[in-house]
C-alpha cells in the first residue's frame, strides 16, 4: 500500500520535516484535485480526465501511495467505460483515507524514534 522505500529515500534527502511538508502539500491539495476529476466525469470529458488522472498519479507517487497511483494510471493509459470509471473513482475515492493514515503513521513513528 505504501512505497516505504521510496518515503526512506525522500526522508534521507530531504529530512523527516521535508517529506512531513510534501505530505502536507499532497493532503492540502488532493481534495481539489478530485473534485475537478469528479467534475470531468460528470461532463464525460475523456481527454481532460485523463489528463487529470495523470496528475494524481503523480502527486500519488510523489508520497510513496503506490496502489492508488496506480488505479489512476489505468484511467490515463487504459481503456474504460464512464460507468467502470465512475465506480473507481467513488472506490478509489473512499479508500484514500485509509492510504492517508498509512503516511501518518510512518512519518509519526519517525517522530517518536
Amino acid at each position: 500500500m505504501l512505497d516505504k522505500k521510496l518515503l526512506e529515500q525522500y526522508a534521507e534527502l530531504m529530512g523527516d520535516d521535508g517529506v512531513q511538508d510534501m505530505y502536507s502539500t499532497f493532503a492540502d491539495n488532493i481534495g481539489g484535485y478530485l473534485n475537478h476529476m469528479q467534475w470531468l466525469l460528470q461532463k464525460r470529458d475523456e481527454k481532460e480526465f485523463r489528463n487529470q488522472a495523470h496528475r494524481i498519479k503523480g502527486a500519488c507517487r510523489s508520497v510513496g501511495l503506490r496502489q492508488l497511483a496506480n488505479i489512476m494510471e489505468r484511467f490515463e493509459r487504459e481503456h474504460w467505460e464512464w460507468q467502470q470509471a465512475e465506480e473507481e473513482l467513488a472506490q478509489w475515492t473512499a479508500e484514500l483515507p485509509m492510504h492517508q493514515h498509512q503516511i501518518e503513521a510512518w512519518l509519526s513513528a519517525r517522530r517518536i524514534q
